[in-house]
């Protein structure tokens, strides 16, 4: 009897445990808070670039909340090392980062980060923020820099860098075909206007210089250009999309201003920031399904974008769309999506012959990568990684 009693309660046991783990396992993975264990202690000095390259534009350098995007950003950014902040758990402000102000009754200005850094990117970040002084200095005034040291060498490698090293301080080249209307393209390289008031890697104010392209340059640059492309942009996912929709339009204005708060970094109609591009000539410039994929990961496309992933669903992407579209003329002034661009083979020869002649890969890189395929192998990767 004892032992009948004995392998009853030993199966009922082994029946829970088991019950217990395969729960477990089929959970969905979660981000964990640095309260929980860590493999790694953080680090503040990664925490400062990561902090300078994503944050300083708008909480500034020292952190006081003056940064160059602070003037467009109604309520002004926080004063890191106020007591109001300083006085928070690591906990508390480890969640205002990862799933951003409006998730803790903050302002939605502030985006949430946790799927464009790691937990353990995040810790780092906290690791910095608790350095930060009401009595730091001001920093000097002039071209202000994003951290981005290498080593014991300088900022001024930004520019200035030994033969054969490579540092982009431009877009990538590999992609502009899936992306730009060639029309805007002639006009850029003719004349180049400042896309990003504070650079393309922030703070920098980088500006593409003019190179005095003659006509026949720029057409061939021009063509050359439009022959690269990622081969995971298509439109298929804007099927069905009308963009002049007035409904759609105005379901993308709630999104854009309401809940993703865009304009806290781009400018839209009138008003917005100073972050990204002027999205006012969106429908001039870029193709609706590059705007599309960017929008669903902008990070498969260039994984140091300061622009974070806010994990938009569909829909709401094609909404925004048709709303960014109506403020450049709409419909009427779109690029072709997935437009061929037919050109004389001589004439591309020439335009690829000008990118080495004129130095344009001493700033840009030419990458033409799938960025779906990137964005599968990114996943699969993080899906494999341990949790931090």
């Amino acid at each position: 009897m004892f032992n009948k009693r004995y392998f009853i309660l030993v199966s009922l046991l082994f029946f829970l445990f088991f019950t217990a783990a395969l729960s477990v396992q089929g959970a969905s993975p979660k981000k964990e808070s640095p309260s929980a264990s860590t493999p790694s202690k953080p680090n503040p000095s990664e925490g400062k670039r990561i902090f300078n390259h994503y944050c300083a534009v708008c909480h500034g350098v020292t952190a006081k909340g003056n940064g160059v995007n602070a003037e467009s950003l109604d309520p002004t950014p926080a004063d890191l090392t106020s007591g109001d902040v300083q006085g928070l758990t690591d906990e508390e402000i480890y969640e205002v980062i990862d799933l951003g102000g409006g998730y803790v009754e903050l302002s939605v200005a502030m985006p949430p980060w946790g799927k464009t850094l790691s937990g353990e990117q995040i810790s780092d970040l906290v690791a910095y923020i608790r350095t930060f002084s009401e009595d730091a200095p001001e920093p000097e005034k002039g071209v202000r820099l994003s951290d981005v040291r290498r080593g014991d060498r300088s900022d001024c490698q930004i520019c200035h860098m030994k033969q054969g090293q490579i540092r982009p301080i431009a877009p990538n080249l590999g992609h502009e075909g899936s992306k730009l209307n060639p029309e805007w393209l002639s006009k850029f390289l003719k004349d180049p206007e400042k896309i990003r008031p504070v650079g393309f890697i922030p703070l920098t104010k980088s500006k593409m210089p003019d190179f005095q392209l003659s006509d026949e340059e720029v057409s061939a640059l021009t063509a050359f250009l439009m022959t690269q492309k990622d081969g995971g942009v298509s439109a298929a996912p804007l099927a069905g999309l009308n963009l002049s929709d007035p409904a759609e339009i105005e379901k993308g204005r709630r999104f854009f201003i309401d809940k993703y708060a865009c304009d806290a970094c781009h400018k839209g109609a009138e008003i917005g920031g100073i972050v990204g591009p002027d999205l006012s000539s969106t429908a001039e410039r870029i193709k609706p399904e590059w705007v599309y994929f960017w929008l669903k990961n902008p990070q498969a496309i260039r994984p140091d974008v300061a622009m974070p992933n806010f994990g938009i669903p569909d829909s709401e992407i094609r909404s925004l769309i048709a709303y960014i579209y109506s403020l450049g003329g709409g419909a009427s002034q779109a690029a072709k999506v997935s437009g061929e661009t037919p050109s004389d083979p001589a004439l591309i020869k020439k335009g690829e012959k000008l990118i080495k002649d004129k130095n344009c890969l001493a700033c840009h890189t030419m990458d033409s990568f799938n960025s779906q395929e990137r964005r599968q192998e990114k996943g699969k990767e993080q899906a494999a990684a341990p949790r931090s």
